[in-house]
């Protein structure tokens, strides 16, 4: 697996800074899961035997900075030595990584807690501190990570709460001047790593939903300085407000309701079309889109799919979307992480089981991800 990875992903990486790659049809999208970051070292690698099993080619391990670098300037061994360890025990399984880097210490973001952004005067630290994690992992490790995505969901109030209330006409969304903070972040973060390790591909947006609005000002930002090699997003999908029988449950990837004015960012399918129209608009219609989640809960309540099967439903759904479209060669979608391996307590987004049993998602997930 780790030949064909990294066969097929080398000349965009190399070129990321500068001319966008043709779309490779021949390229696999490459699946993975996200490892949440409770389990100990020992869950983690029972995780990735887990993930390993089902061919998961990727998987997402988020990093937080108030751990790695609890005061200014003191890193913390045992969590630096824990991560680097992650990313060893992926490597040992023939499992590439993301590294998602978000949440500031309380010295870098106004004596709040995570996860609020860092002030302005403090996205140098942010970046710097990713550059000291990145530089401790040994270089034959280091070669097993694909991206480094910046920041989770910047343009939702919950993980940018530096804003209370959200965009007039939205639910969630932050309103559009906090798309320029993380454009500042970007580039402080693209200019101190990318100095010192000008391969590593930055991953920005990180964004839930298909937020075009907020996307427009991202990519006017790197129009006047390339600030991200690669967009990441969260096509989340909105419950299904419609009067039927699936009422209440999450809208299927392939479904948006229209009539819903808070439905179509939260639509999969529609989303991403979105998404590709508003980079075409820019001349990017060939930028590398990674979707580092996605994933619905297979409970009965609000927003869930349903039921087991219907968590099946809809990962067959998004994934035959995802690969007509690769099929076809028209959009550049590069991996899909499926959020999140196991379910634990109430959260049943898992294609596991909180007994470690494979639910019916994740045996469809082992069967379109074969190696």
């Amino acid at each position: 697996m780790r030949t064909r990875i990294f066969f097929a992903l080398l000349v965009s990486i190399a070129g990321c800074t500068t001319t966008p790659e043709p779309i490779d049809d021949s390229i696999p999208i490459l699946p993975g899961v996200h490892i949440a970051e409770k389990e100990t070292p020992s869950e983690y690698t029972e995780g990735l035997d887990m993930a390993r099993y089902i061919d998961a080619q990727i998987v997402r391990i988020p990093v937080d900075w108030a751990a790695l670098e609890p005061e200014p300037g003191r890193f913390d061994s045992t969590y630096l030595e824990e991560v680097k360890q992650r990313v060893v025990e992926a490597y040992i399984r023939d499992i590439a990584v993301i590294l998602m880097f978000a949440q500031s210490p309380y010295w870098a973001n106004g004596d709040n807690d995570p996860p609020f952004p860092p002030l302005p005067s403090h996205y140098g630290d942010f970046a710097r501190a990713l550059l000291h994690l990145y530089s401790s992992i040994p270089q034959e490790y280091r070669e097993d990570i694909l991206a480094i995505e910046v920041w989770n969901e910047p343009n939702s109030i919950e993980f940018w709460p530096t804003y209370t209330q959200p965009r007039e006409g939205t639910f969630v969304l932050v309103p559009l001047e906090a798309a320029f903070e993380y454009a500042e972040l970007l580039d402080s973060t693209y200019t101190i790593v990318k100095d010192s390790f000008p391969d590593i591909r930055i991953l920005g947006g990180s964004m839930a939903s298909a937020d075009v609005e907020y996307l427009r000002i991202l990519l006017d930002q790197r129009a006047e300085r390339v600030n991200f090699d690669a967009l990441s997003v969260h096509p989340y999908a909105r419950v299904d407000e419609v009067d039927s029988a699936h009422y209440g449950y999450a809208q299927y990837p392939d479904q948006c309701n229209e009539s819903d004015p808070l439905s179509p960012p939260w639509c999969f399918q529609q989303g991403l079309e979105d998404i590709f129209s508003t980079l075409e608009e820019y001349g990017l219609g060939d930028m590398e889109i990674w979707i580092t989640e996605f994933g619905v809960s297979s409970g009965y309540g609000w927003g869930d799919a349903g039921g087991e099967e219907e968590q099946m439903r809809h990962l067959e759904i998004a994934m035959d979307i995802l690969e007509g479209w690769r099929t076809e060669g028209i959009y550049n979608i590069r991996a899909f992480v499926w959020y999140r391996l196991m379910d634990e307590v109430e959260d049943s987004f898992g294609l596991y089981r909180e007994d470690g049993t494979l639910k019916p998602a994740g045996e469809v997930f082992r069967e379109r991800a074969k190696r």
